[in-house]
């Protein structure tokens, strides 16, 4: 049996060579949600919910969801809390998604200091993913991750000078997620620099010998393209 031929170490006319760089940051953000007439939504049956508009946090769309009497639409009574919920509402495609994230609710004051807030949880969020062309949030049964007893609407009314001010509730929301960029780290390159000169200087149009010799300038080596595609400075070009 003849041994494998050294492909790897052959000689070729045009060697194809890339380089790809992904960068690992923090995102956050925060959506204020407001709601006026805080007395009129207690009227709202066990289980329903009044959701916010999206905001995006780390390439992603974010809902927020409060459920002024609790989650449980089996309950023929009113849950004694409000909840409130966070809902991955997808990224820039339709595809399913699942992601890690930090999130914190809080209650403002009407000079928008949080009144009241409990530290921050660390959950997964996930996204069934939506039909193309398809422009809603998919209908599915979950909703989300959160705090099915964030605050007892005692201790909310009780504190309604600050808290529910003008019969008015203020929900805030951070969020923290890791974000994936792509990195510019692949050194540029001429599509004359990368073929191999097989013709002669006549050849070329417009311009003398000597001139078109100026124009064209040898490739980089191996280690000089690998070298430039780990350079520091080349982490601040994110696409």
């Amino acid at each position: 049996m003849s041994a494998a031929q050294p492909l790897l170490s052959a000689a070729v006319r045009h060697l194809s060579r890339s380089a790809y760089g992904v960068a690992v940051t923090p995102a956050r953000g925060f959506q204020v949600f407001r709601i006026d007439g805080y007395s009129w939504a207690k009227t709202l049956a066990a289980g329903e919910r009044i959701t916010s508009g999206h905001f995006i946090v780390g390439g992603r769309y974010w809902l927020i969801d409060y459920y002024p009497n609790g989650t449980d639409s089996a309950r023929d009574t009113d849950s004694g809390s409000i909840s409130l919920y966070l809902r991955l509402a997808g990224g820039a495609g339709y595809e399913k998604e699942r992601v890690r994230a930090q999130y914190k609710f809080s209650l403002l004051d009407p000079s928008g200091f949080a009144a009241y807030e409990i530290p921050p949880e660390t959950s997964i969020f996930t996204y069934p993913g939506r039909q193309y062309g398809h422009h809603g949030d998919e209908v599915t049964g979950d909703i989300g991750v959160g705090l099915a007893n964030f605050v007892t609407k005692e201790e909310l009314e009780r504190r309604s000078e600050t808290l529910l001010k003008d019969d008015c509730l203020a929900i805030r929301c951070d969020v923290g997620v890791t974000e994936l960029g792509v990195l510019a780290v692949a050194p540029k390159e001429s599509h004359k620099t990368m073929q191999q000169d097989d013709g002669d200087d006549s050849d070329w149009e417009g311009g003398n010998r000597e001139s078109n010799r100026r124009r064209r300038q040898p490739p980089l080596d191996d280690r000089e393209y690998i070298r430039r595609s780990l350079a520091k400075n080349r982490r601040a070009s994110i696409i």
